[in-house]
């Protein structure tokens, strides 16, 4: 603002609620996290779920690696910690069942075709009665940033068929209340 007469009280007070004004709304635009009820936190604006493939699109093949790629937009207001993988589906018989190999998880900054360093992981676990994989940063990813998982099943499934995956990304390691980010399918052939 310009003002003829600077030191007049009036346009004094005119600048200083104009800077006032203009400090609240870049504070506005950033990015904030939100706090729900048992003290966790959820993103601002949550990631994305980009793209999950496979090495081998092939029933009972061995030495697959399955692909999940996440992204984190800049205005997320929290860092991403944990991601939880569910297979969903009709009731899992042995044919149609995944079991991975939790120690042979990987996470890199970037997607399958571009990867770039490598994230370390705190932890993976699979629990194969409810189908889920949940994996831990050892240091969350930062918004602004895009994850690729890469789990190993021990073998595919026998059945062909897709096989739908519901993803869930959590601010908080340890938080009870993630954001379903994402539901992707892979799809198997004979």
């Amino acid at each position: 603002m310009i003002f003829t007469k600077p030191n007049n009280p009036k346009n004094i007070i005119i600048a200083g609620l104009s800077g006032i004004w203009l400090g609240s709304m870049a504070l506005g635009g950033m990015a904030r996290a939100v706090e729900v009820g048992d003290g966790s936190h959820q993103f601002e604006h949550p990631p994305a779920l980009e793209n999950i493939s496979s090495s081998s699109h092939t029933t009972g093949s061995w030495h697959d690696t399955h692909f999940f790629t996440i992204r984190l937009p800049e205005d997320a207001g929290e860092p991403l910690a944990r991601v939880d993988i569910e297979l969903q589906g009709p009731e899992m018989s042995p044919e149609m069942s995944w079991e991975y190999q939790t120690d042979d998880t990987e996470s890199f900054l970037g997607t399958q075709d571009n990867p770039g360093d490598s994230v370390d992981l705190a932890s993976v676990s699979h629990n194969l009665d409810e189908g889920m994989v949940s994996v831990v940063f050892d240091t969350p990813v930062s918004p602004g940033e895009t994850v690729t998982l890469a789990l190993s099943p021990d073998r595919n499934p026998r059945m062909p068929g897709p096989y739908n995956f519901n993803v869930t990304a959590y601010a908080d390691e340890n938080g009870q209340t993630g954001q379903v980010i994402g539901c992707d399918r892979l799809r198997l052939y004979d």
